[in-house]
C-alpha cells in the first residue's frame, strides 16, 4: 500500500510543505515501511539510538497496531541512521508523556529492528523493517509521519493518516492494512 503524506488537519498545506510517500508491505513476519521525501535541507543532530529524534531534526515515524488491540508500536528513523523504538499499552500513554505524568523511557523497547536512511538527489529516504507476526488476512492499522526541519522555521509535519487534529497518536485515524 503506497500513500502520500498530507496535512489533513489543516484547511490547506503550509507553504513550506514538501511532498513525501510511504509504502507499507508485509511478508515472512516482517512489516516494511519505505518512505521517500523531497527535502532541500536534510539533517539531524541525533548522536545515538533511543533519543527523541523529532527534537533533533528530520525524522520518519512508523506507527502500527493490530486491529482490536489497544497497544501499539512507534519507530523513528533519522536521516543519519539513528532510531527510536517505543511500545505503548494504549493511546493514553503518549498523552501521559506529554503531560509529564510518565517518562518516554517507560515505553522504550528494543526489537530486532532493521533501518536504513540515505540521501537522495532531491531529499532523503528511509526504510524500516520490523517484526510483525501474523497471517494473511490479519488486519493492522499503520501510519507514517514526518518532521521536516529547515533553517529559520519550525518543523513542517505531515502524515499518511487523515488526522483531524495534529496528533499522530490518534490510532483510530490510522490506515487499515491487511496482511
Amino acid at each position: 500500500m503506497k500513500l502520500d503524506l498530507l496535512q489533513s488537519w489543516l484547511p490547506k498545506q503550509e507553504a513550506d510543505f514538501r511532498p513525501g510517500t510511504a509504502a507499507f508491505s508485509w511478508r515472512e513476519g516482517r512489516l516494511l515501511l519505505e518512505a521517500d521525501f523531497i527535502d532541500e535541507e536534510v539533517g539531524s543532530s541525533a548522536t545515538a539510538n533511543q533519543q527523541k529524534m523529532w527534537e533533533h531534526g528530520d525524522v520518519i515515524e512508523l506507527f502500527f497496531q493490530r486491529v482490536g488491540s489497544t497497544n501499539y508500536h512507534e519507530y523513528q528513523l533519522s536521516p543519519n541512521g539513528f532510531t527510536l523504538a517505543l511500545h505503548y499499552p494504549d493511546d493514553t500513554a503518549a498523552i501521559a508523556v506529554r503531560k509529564g505524568e510518565r517518562q518516554l523511557e517507560d515505553f522504550f523497547t528494543s526489537p530486532p529492528l532493521e533501518a536504513l536512511a540515505k540521501r537522495t538527489e532531491g531529499g532523503w529516504s528511509g526504510r524500516l523493517d520490523v517484526p510483525l507476526e501474523g497471517a494473511p488476512g490479519d488486519r493492522i492499522r499503520v501510519s507514517c509521519s514526518r518532521y521536516d526541519y529547515g533553517s529559520g522555521r519550525r518543523p513542517v509535519l505531515s502524515s499518511t493518516s487523515p488526522h483531524t487534529v495534529r496528533d499522530f497518536h490518534r490510532t483510530a485515524e490510522w490506515r487499515e492494512f491487511v496482511l
